[in-house]
């Protein structure tokens, strides 16, 4: 019925069977146009153009599919075909058009310039604790970033050591720039340093060797002022949990030795709605402890990138370790529990709640913002377009979609808006709190001794 219907043929007995009524599916026909019915007798059956492509198609899938070489082959084949006919006519045969790359508007660099300048937090400079630029660009690269962020108003910048190899770079991508620049590290001139330390996802490489490597660069190079990037990692695991644990109790026991600041990556399971079992790993928690037990003095240590809840920002308050916050509170899809503990407990603090903890500055009439520092750890946690709207990444020169510290007046903003605090009152306590932590010449006259919230030392 179906192949009579698409050839416009009529509709005709086939086997006994009374036009309009069920039957039994007859057997296949094929592209033969005579065939017997099931009776015996002659069928004449005529297939349109319709039936018989749909015929002709389904003995093709039959078939199967031309290959790859196959296919080549008859588009080359068409292809010379064409260009035979345009030759015969008299014709300029048409070369293929290959698809073009879509063009990126040219840089204006003065624009760029004003566009930074006009981004940044009027009045003030920031520091971008954390960022990992020298693993994942060239040189000239990394000096074009940190150029762009001091227009935008962000004075020093941190080159986060993630590996032994990492570190190593970040000492010589600083030590090249200072040379260059003829800059001091006692001086305001020097825009950028670096930490030393292995990443609990590289914690299986860690040895003995590797905590000499590391001494060795905090004890040799000024432009070295932390050891880390180092801590625990649940939620990834890519280094077994006591690995990791190992890898940064002897990180932590090294900075406890040397008094060196100590730069703590702390990541908890990711929660799963869907999943039953959806219990924390306790991350945060195994993470103070190891500091306690390595006799980390609190005001020493920060746990950066915090993406935890008000559980694990409790924990670490009461230990009395600063806390780095990145674009991540600036992603209002996944910080939600972030921003509330954030806020939380930043009004228990300005109302005078004491911690439990061993240091209790995080009650200082600045609440939270004694215990603050900011970073971008780029070229992740780019921060959404409420606070990076698309027009404005354009006019700033942002491309890709990737994050640089020139971005860190938007860490600001959301920070401000989370603590519900101005902006400029977020860039002088987390400014004044970075120098204190690294030990930096203060940037507003400020002598580092008076600076909160631990007794830094002179600058190595």
């Amino acid at each position: 019925r179906a192949l009579c219907a698409l050839g416009g043929g009529r509709w005709t007995r086939v086997g006994g069977v009374v036009p309009g009524r069920r039957a039994q599916r007859p057997p296949a026909i094929s592209m033969a146009t005579t065939r017997e019915d099931v009776s015996g007798t002659p069928l004449d059956v005529t297939l349109g153009g319709a039936a018989a492509a749909a015929a002709a198609k389904d003995d093709t899938s039959v078939r199967g599919k031309p290959s790859e070489e196959e296919i080549a082959r008859r588009r080359a084949a068409k292809q010379a075909a064409r260009e035979q006919s345009a030759k015969s006519n008299g014709e300029q045969p048409q070369k293929q058009q290959q698809p073009q790359k879509k063009k990126s508007a040219p840089r204006d660099p003065e624009a760029e310039s004003a566009a930074l300048r006009e981004w940044a937090v009027a009045g003030t400079t920031l520091i971008d604790i954390g960022a990992n630029l020298h693993g994942r660009g060239e040189y000239e690269d990394v000096v074009r970033q940190v150029d762009r962020a001091a227009e935008a108003g962000v004075s020093r910048v941190v080159l986060t050591g993630c590996d032994e190899a990492g570190s190593a770079k970040g000492r010589d991508v600083c030590e090249r720039w200072a040379a260059e620049h003829h800059s001091g590290v006692a001086t305001n001139e020097q825009r950028f340093f670096f930490t030393a330390g292995v990443h609990p996802h590289e914690a299986s490489a860690f040895s003995d060797r590797t905590a000499r490597t590391l001494e060795s660069l905090y004890a040799t190079s000024p432009l070295c002022v932390a050891l880390g990037e180092c801590g625990l990692d649940y939620d990834r695991m890519l280094a077994p949990r006591e690995t990791q644990l190992a890898a940064f109790r002897a990180q932590a026991e090294l900075a406890a030795r040397l008094d060196a600041p100590l730069f703590v990556h702390c990541r908890e399971k990711d929660a799963d709605p869907a999943s039953v079992e959806n219990e924390k790993l306790g991350a945060y928690r195994d993470a103070v402890a190891v500091l306690r037990d390595a006799g980390v003095a609190p005001h020493r240590a920060c746990v950066h990138c915090f993406t935890g809840d008000a559980e694990d920002l409790d924990a670490v308050l009461d230990f009395g370790a600063f806390v780095g916050l990145t674009g991540f509170v600036a992603i209002a899809k996944r910080s939600a529990a972030t921003r509330a503990a954030l806020r939380d407990a930043h009004e228990r603090l300005l109302r005078g709640a004491q911690t439990t903890g061993e240091d209790a500055a995080a009650s200082a009439p600045g609440g939270l913002l004694a215990r603050l520092m900011i970073e971008t750890d780029a070229p992740f946690m780019l921060p959404d377009k409420t606070w990076l709207p698309a027009s404005t990444s354009k006019r700033l020169g942002l491309r890709g979609g990737r994050n640089e510290p020139a971005v860190l007046p938007a860490v600001a903003r959301a920070v401000a808006a989370v603590l519900d605090t101005p902006v400029e009152a977020v860039a002088r306590a987390t400014t004044a709190n970075a120098e204190a932590f690294f030990r930096f010449p203060s940037t507003d006259g400020v002598h580092e001794d008076d600076a909160p919230p631990g007794p830094p030392d002179a600058p190595r």
